[in-house]
């Protein structure tokens, strides 16, 4: 675990020793995270050690310093921007280790990774791929794709974040896959290297990736034996942490999910995971200050620095993050966490019990490191939260 309660105040777990999260606050008058990134880098290890080819989803985070040790780590990227796609070359990945995913890729992001020969590029629609193929038909080259393909698997998870439903927009339908083919046969410019898909986010539910992984084996052989010549099987990503725990489980969690990928797909392929937010949700946490507890008739809220321009998942997701007070005094209260954005959303949790806070007191926000920072904005003309990370006894600031 990256961070602990520990002699009523909280720490995060290094392997130089703990440190105090209130010795960061001494200073600062604005919220900002904190990434403890030796968890994320235990965690990626441990993908790697699957044997399969692990390729972080850089939307969960970004930050420069977690890409260049991913990167040193061994691990690929899966970017779904121009911009992502030259940041990840930036710090360090090579070519040969990016997936180029995304609904709405157009000529200028097909023509980059054309250029920097990427390793696959994920084609999510029938115009997609006839935009690439002319382009590649162009310039005189072949490019490496990927079907990525709408199963319609309707994943246990909040509606948002489905991916694989009839009506969500990522994808080639799987009723179309078979005019989709007929179209790319013989297509020069197009090297059909894989099949992909990617059910959908924060999903805890195993069986749920036993079932995906199984369907898309079988579609796997059924190509082959249709004449074309795939070498990959990209399982995407998706699996989820529960906010709720401190996460003491997760690796054995990992394991148990690519144990059932590999036992399900039933194929000889080369098998490739785009893991994103169980990698660094739990590096992260969020530190605010409380600058009311405000009393109405109803509510005790915990009004803090820190709102939907900083952390942007509850309000969009409705979703859980753990908030406590980084010195506890050993009481209960009941609050509802709201932020400064003028805005009826900006909360962060409502009517919940909790240890006890007071005016000038720094609380953390737990399991933050994913989509946290990514989504940070200056609405209401709000600062971007800083952003501090810990590896090899050093903090890096940006």
């Amino acid at each position: 675990m990256a961070f602990i309660e520990q002699n009523q105040q909280w720490q995060m777990r290094t392997s130089e020793g703990d440190i105090a999260l209130t010795g960061l606050t001494e200073h600062a008058t604005r919220p900002f995270y904190v990434y403890n990134l030796e968890d994320a880098l235990t965690r990626a290890a441990r993908f790697l050690a699957a044997g399969v080819s692990v390729h972080y989803a850089m939307k969960a985070n970004s930050h420069p310093r977690l890409l260049r040790e991913l990167a040193r780590l061994g691990l690929g990227a899966d970017v779904v921007s121009l911009g992502e796609l030259q940041k990840a070359l930036a710090c360090g990945f090579p070519p040969s280790k990016l997936i180029f995913s995304g609904v709405a890729k157009d000529r200028e992001e097909l023509e980059a990774a054309l250029e920097q020969q990427i390793f696959q590029i994920n084609c999510e629609s029938f115009e997609e791929l006839q935009l690439l193929e002319a382009i590649s038909r162009e310039r005189g080259v072949v490019a490496d794709v990927a079907l990525r393909l709408n199963i319609h698997i309707a994943a246990p998870t909040h509606a948002h974040v489905q991916t694989a439903t009839p009506e969500s927009k990522f994808g080639i339908d799987i009723t179309q896959l078979r005019d989709v083919l007929a179209w790319a046969r013989g297509k020069s410019s197009l090297r059909l290297r894989a099949i992909a898909t990617h059910i959908g986010s924060q999903i805890e539910d195993l069986s749920v990736f036993e079932n995906m992984a199984g369907k898309m084996g079988q579609l796997y052989r059924d190509l082959q034996g249709d004449g074309f010549p795939l070498e990959r099987l990209d399982l995407g990503g998706g699996l989820g942490i529960n906010y709720q725990e401190s996460g003491a489980g997760d690796l054995a969690k990992a394991d148990e999910y690519l144990k059932k990928l590999k036992a399900a797909h039933g194929t000889g392929a080369r098998i490739l995971v785009e893991p994103g937010r169980f990698l660094v949700a739990r590096m992260g946490v969020l530190l605010a200050k409380v600058i009311y507890i405000k009393k109405t008739s109803t509510q005790h809220f915990m009004v803090l620095n820190a709102g939907m321009n900083c952390l942007m998942r509850p309000a969009l997701y409705e979703a859980y993050h753990r908030i406590a007070p980084l010195k506890t005094k050993g009481v209960q209260g009941r609050y509802t966490v709201v932020g400064p954005i003028c805005e009826s959303t900006d909360k962060f949790a409502v009517d919940r019990d909790m240890p006890a806070a007071e005016r000038g007191d720094w609380v953390a926000i737990f399991d933050t490191g994913a989509y946290g920072a990514a989504m940070a904005n200056t609405y209401n003309e709000s600062p971007l939260p800083k952003e501090w990370s810990w590896l090899g006894g050093r903090w890096e600031v940006t």
